[in-house]
C-alpha cells in the first residue's frame, strides 16, 4: 500500500534467545531477497543477567543486526515491581536506575 510499517519484537529474555535467533535468521533471509529485514527492531531484556553478560550478549546481537539496519533496544537496568514473571519489588530503589557507569559500559561495548 506504499505506507511505512514498523514491526518490533519486545522483551526477549535469555531463555528465549533460540526464538530470537530464529527471528534473526528470518530477517537475514528476507534481507537477502528484498534488501530489508522483516522486523524494524528487536528488544533484548537480559536484565535478569549480570550487567556485563547482558551488555556482552547484546553487543553480539547488534553486530548481526547492524548490517540490516535493525534497531536493537536493550534493558540495561532492572525493572521495579513484577514484569515478565520477574519480581523485583524488594529491590532497593537506588538499584532501579541505570548509573553513569552502566551507561558508559554500554556505550564502550556497543560502539
Amino acid at each position: 500500500y506504499g505506507i511505512p510499517v514498523l514491526v518490533h519484537s519486545d522483551h526477549c529474555a535469555k531463555k528465549l534467545l533460540p526464538w530470537f535467533d530464529g527471528m534473526l535468521e528470518a530477517d537475514t533471509e528476507y534481507f537477502k531477497q528484498h534488501g530489508e529485514p522483516l522486523f524494524s527492531s528487536h528488544m533484548l531484556d537480559l536484565s535478569e543477567e549480570p550487567h556485563d553478560e547482558n551488555v556482552g550478549i547484546c553487543a553480539e546481537y547488534l553486530k548481526k543486526m547492524a548490517p540490516m539496519k535493525i534497531i536493537l533496544e536493550i534493558e540495561i537496568g532492572i525493572t521495579g515491581g513484577v514484569e515478565d514473571g520477574v519480581d523485583n519489588s524488594g529491590v532497593a530503589k537506588d538499584k532501579l536506575y541505570s548509573t553513569p557507569e552502566d551507561t558508559e559500559l554500554v556505550w564502550k561495548t556497543l560502539s
